[in-house]
């Protein structure tokens, strides 16, 4: 990917937290609540590694730099953000009447409150990720991006994270990782 990208980052989070969810969800023979799949790839995420490769990335750098954790740790517990937060966010806004895409946002939101965003901590540093986590917070608490006063919200914490150049790209593979989680509880999902 690395090469494909021309040493772009994109998406790597992601592509494996979700390579984890989905070989968890082969090792269940394709059933298995969220839970379940979180907790095998957990355990699949701390079996040692020998062919990773030896790229010492932005994110990494900014785990040790601000000693906070990361993509391994998140994934090593099992996807905290993912099952306490944002699966947890995206069913209440669903219920509460969100369409999906602000469910969606709201999920992201709900993310973004509390991770140590490793992309927005190497662009932004402190200052950067506390503008992130307070401005999800504020969306949130305003009734989320559904409502005119999350709207703003959502709009002005835009507008401080381009000012910034910060990207929550981690809170995003998280994202990623809570869409896939979802679908597998999914009626539809189920063969």
């Amino acid at each position: 990917m690395m090469a494909a990208t021309d040493g772009v980052n994109t998406h790597r989070g992601a592509i494996w937290a979700l390579g984890l969810l989905v070989s968890a969800v082969a090792m269940h023979g394709g059933v298995g609540s969220a839970q379940q799949v979180a907790m095998t790839a957990a355990e699949l995420a701390k079996l040692p590694d020998a062919a990773a490769p030896k790229v010492f990335s932005k994110g990494l750098r900014a785990t040790h730099r601000y000693q906070v954790p990361g993509a391994r740790e998140e994934a090593q517990q099992a996807f905290p953000h993912v099952m306490q937060r944002a699966l947890p966010q995206l069913r209440l806004s669903r219920l509460n009447g969100s369409s999906e895409t602000h469910a969606r946002l709201d999920a992201l939101m709900a993310i973004m409150t509390s991770l140590t965003d490793t992309c927005v901590l190497s662009r932004a540093g402190l200052e950067g990720l506390d503008a992130m986590q307070d401005g999800a917070r504020a969306v949130l608490s305003a009734g989320g991006s559904a409502h005119p006063a999350g709207q703003a919200a959502l709009a002005a914490l835009d507008s401080h994270m381009l000012a910034l150049n910060a990207s929550p790209g981690g809170a995003a593979d998280l994202l990623a990782a809570t869409l896939f989680l979802d679908r597998i509880e999914s009626p539809y999902f189920k063969h």
